[in-house]
C-alpha cells in the first residue's frame, strides 16, 4: 500500500471528530443572540415606539425566525457557532440538508413563528397607538395574548428537556439533534 494515499485521506475519518462542549454551545447561543438583538433592536425599538409599521415588524420576525436555520443550512453554523469553531453536520457527518435543519429547529421555530403572528393583531389596534415604550409594548402584548404565556413555558420546558438530554447522552447531542439525526462538532482548523 502506498504512503502517500494514507495521506490524501483518513481511513477512519469518524475517529478525527471531536463533539461539541456544553459550554461551547451557550456560548455560541450567547453570541447569536447578541448578534441578532444588534441586528434588530434598534429597528423593532423605533417601530414600537414611532413608526408603528406591522411590515417592518414581520420583517423583523422573518429575520429572527430564520437566521439560525438559513445560517446552519448555508453555512454549517450560525456566526456565533463559527466563533467558537463549532459545525452542525447530519447523520454521516456530511454538511446538514434542510430537512435535518427544519427537524432540528422546529423545537423553536413553530412558537417562534405562532408568536409573531398572534402579536401582529396588536399592530392593528387603536392601543397600539397609545404605546411610547417597550414595556408599555409588553404589558400590551400580554393583556391581550395570554396564550404566549403557555407558549414560552412550553419552549422553556423543551429547552429544559433539550439541556437534559444534551448531558445524558455520550456524544453530546441535545433532544433536537437527537430528533433531527444532527450532530455539532468541532470545526477542523
Amino acid at each position: 500500500m502506498n504512503d502517500e494515499s494514507l495521506n490524501e485521506e483518513s481511513i477512519f475519518p469518524e475517529a478525527d471528530i471531536v463533539y461539541s462542549k456544553f459550554w461551547d454551545r451557550f456560548g455560541a447561543l450567547l453570541l447569536d443572540g447578541c448578534i441578532v438583538l444588534a441586528l434588530t433592536l434598534p429597528a423593532s425599538y423605533f417601530n414600537v415606539t414611532v413608526w408603528k409599521i406591522p411590515s417592518l415588524y414581520v420583517l423583523i420576525g422573518l429575520v429572527t425566525i430564520f437566521y439560525k436555520p438559513v445560517m446552519e443550512c448555508r453555512f454549517g453554523a450560525t456566526l456565533g457557532k463559527m466563533i467558537v469553531g463549532l459545525l452542525v453536520v447530519g447523520r454521516d457527518f456530511e454538511k446538514v440538508t434542510i430537512s435535518e435543519e427544519l427537524k432540528r429547529v422546529s423545537f423553536y421555530l413553530f412558537p417562534a413563528i405562532l408568536q409573531h403572528i398572534i402579536t401582529l393583531p396588536l399592530y392593528f389596534s387603536t392601543a397600539f397607538d397609545t404605546i411610547n415604550n417597550y414595556k408599555e409594548f409588553n404589558q400590551q402584548v400580554s393583556v391581550s395574548n395570554p396564550s404566549l404565556l403557555w407558549i414560552n413555558g412550553i419552549v422553556f420546558v423543551l429547552f429544559i428537556a433539550d439541556t437534559v438530554a444534551f448531558f445524558v447522552n455520550q456524544p453530546n447531542r441535545a433532544l433536537h439533534d437527537v430528533y433531527a439525526g444532527t450532530n455539532v462538532i468541532v470545526r477542523k482548523r
